[in-house]
């Protein structure tokens, strides 16, 4: 049986940095993200459900949904996005846990989930990592995407309070320094993992 890892952290914290760090290492790597816009594409009964409920208005060109429509409708509007997660959480949750449960037999693997605790998500990990950062330099990062600091206190507002997933987590690594440190810490507790899984 080979470990898997699940790996989440607030906005802007490095989560799709530590994914391709483990990428390099040789493990199997998912993003729930990934899997949410799978959902969310034309043809899709997720996507149908989500403009059902939210309105014409949140149709992309194509039929699926668009997502930057859909964002600035229920980032700003907690009740929505509660109606929103009800309707792409259950379906998302069983495909990545269907992913993870299969490559325990194939490969070790990782899955970057943002709001792992918040959707309940705490079952049959190996470990869970939390990617961390101070607040300013996660400001500078989103700043850099060219968010506004409204659309950080947003998002963030959307998740649980960093501290609480630190507390809740079995590991936390902290990103605030640059790619090599970094590196050097995801390859540290991989290498830990790896051998308590032996």
């Amino acid at each position: 049986m080979f470990p898997v890892v699940g790996i989440t952290g607030g906005v802007g914290c490095g989560k799709s940095e530590v994914g391709r760090l483990l990428a390099a290492l040789g493990v199997a790597v998912r993003d729930a993200d990934e899997a949410v816009h799978g959902l969310l594409a034309a043809g899709q009964p997720v996507a149908a459900a989500v403009i059902q409920r939210f309105g014409p208005g949140v149709a992309g060109a194509e039929g699926g949904v668009d997502r930057a429509r859909l964002g600035a409708l229920v980032f700003a509007d907690a009740s929505a996005r509660r109606e929103l997660e009800a309707i792409v959480h259950p379906p998302t949750l069983d495909a990545l846990r269907a992913w993870r449960d299969g490559m325990r037999e194939k490969g070790p693997a990782a899955v970057l989930v943002p709001l792992l605790f918040e959707a309940g998500f705490t079952d049959g990990w190996d470990a869970v990592w939390c990617i961390s950062a101070k607040p300013g330099v996660v400001q500078q990062r989103l700043r850099a995407r060219g968010w506004s600091d409204q659309a950080i206190a947003a998002r963030q507002a959307a998740q649980w309070p960093l501290a609480e997933k630190e507390k809740r987590a079995d590991r936390v690594i902290d990103n605030s320094g640059g790619l090599d440190e970094l590196a050097a810490a995801v390859q540290q507790m991989w290498k830990t993992l790896v051998k308590r899984s032996e």
